[in-house]
């Protein structure tokens, strides 16, 4: 195998094992985390707690808020 065929295939693993962001904004001020530990770690992470806002539509996580 040449360089030319290993590099795609290297490039093509490396962004399959990359995981997404996990917190995407939703509307103004509201979080979308596919877990309540998620959403805690990332409120923690900026020295806030988390506000629950309930679920996600169609079962996508929980919303909240960081305060």
């Amino acid at each position: 195998m040449n360089w030319r065929t290993l590099l795609p295939l290297a490039l093509l693993v490396t962004g399959c094992s990359t995981l997404p962001n996990e917190v995407v904004p939703v509307r103004e001020g509201v979080l979308r985390a596919p877990t309540y530990t998620q959403a805690a770690d990332h409120c923690s992470a900026k020295g806030q707690t988390p506000r629950w806002l309930g679920k996600a539509p169609a079962e996508a996580g929980v919303l909240f808020q960081c305060y």
